[in-house]
């Protein structure tokens, strides 16, 4: 349980967080919110503008503006919703994550690989031939239906609530989430693209890598991509039904066309690796590279993900 006994909010709009908050902002650049507000405008009077934000925080008289709505190409087709906030908002929300991640990491599951530090798509990758290589040659390759837009914002609050016990941080993340919801019709979804945003997606989903973690079942998340590995085909299928059920208490659902049981032998997608028997394919600039048998631990460190 994190519990600073109300002084968490302190932590996040000291000084040293919020600047270090404001640097990663400006060093990942992107377009302005709505307030057409860039970073580099931003820039001029950075101090000020954080001083200006800690007050505005703690006289509770923050709010925060809505979202510049993208539309960006999928990898697999179709396209996706990004949703751009404000430089002031993603600073705040920044500094925010960077106080409420190590915390969460605590409890976070190994299973777990998507938005966490020292881990990614290749440890992933590595976690999978690990399975395959002891045995668990049958996979769940499973796709939660529009994840980050059908995440239950009381289901949220709740996950949240049981380890934050500072009220105005609980606040400002309502309000994120009421200004991020992708319809007014319901009280669900976060948005992409903001900084907040994959941090609650791991709390959602830490509720799913528990139960199957505790059931015993070999599990490799990243984000919302996920894969239960088995050691036989009838064991697979069990494990896809407790990943059903799982998903309908959280309130979401198995995207049908894009889950299947499937073994090694016949072949798999996942985290755009493609798996057949003992080897694995992947793209790395503009060439396919095929590898053999185990995970090639040079190739984790060479290559630079982001997914």
């Amino acid at each position: 349980m994190i519990r600073f006994e109300g002084k968490l909010l302190d932590r996040i709009l000291d000084m040293e967080n919020l600047t270090a908050a404001w640097e990663a902002v400006a060093a990942r650049e992107g377009m302005a919110g709505v307030d057409d507000v860039s970073i580099r405008r931003w820039q001029r009077r950075w101090e000020e503008h954080l001083l200006n934000l800690a007050a505005t925080v703690r006289s509770q008289h923050y709010k925060p503006k809505r979202l510049r709505v993208r539309h960006i190409p999928k990898r697999q087709g179709g396209r996706r919703r990004i949703s751009v906030p404000t430089v002031t908002d993603r600073v705040l929300q920044r500094a925010t994550l960077q106080v409420l991640m190590p915390c969460f990491e605590r409890k976070f599951l190994s299973c777990s690989y998507g938005y966490r530090p020292k881990r990614g798509v290749a440890q992933a990758v590595a976690a999978v031939i690990r399975y395959r290589d002891r045995g668990f040659r049958w996979v769940v390759n499973a796709d939660i239906d529009d994840c980050f837009d059908s995440l239950d914002h009381e289901l949220l609050m709740r996950f949240l609530e049981m380890e934050v016990t500072d009220w105005r941080v609980l606040q400002l993340m309502r309000r994120w989430m009421e200004v991020g919801r992708p319809s007014r019709a319901a009280a669900r979804g976060v948005a992409l693209g903001m900084p907040i945003s994959p941090l609650w997606a791991n709390v959602y989903l830490h509720e799913m890598d528990w139960r199957l973690v505790r059931n015993h079942w070999p599990l490799v998340r990243y984000a919302d991509d996920f894969v239960v590995l088995a050691q036989s085909r009838e064991q697979a299928e069990q494990g896809l039904a407790l990943v059903a059920r799982t998903l309908e208490e959280l309130k979401l659902r198995l995207e049908p066309s894009k889950t299947q049981v499937v073994s090694f032998s016949d072949g798999f997608e996942f985290l755009g690796v493609r798996f057949d028997s003992n080897s694995y394919t992947f793209l790395w600039q503009e060439r396919r590279i095929t590898v053999q048998g185990d995970f090639d631990w040079l190739w984790s460190q060479r290559i630079t993900w982001d997914y």
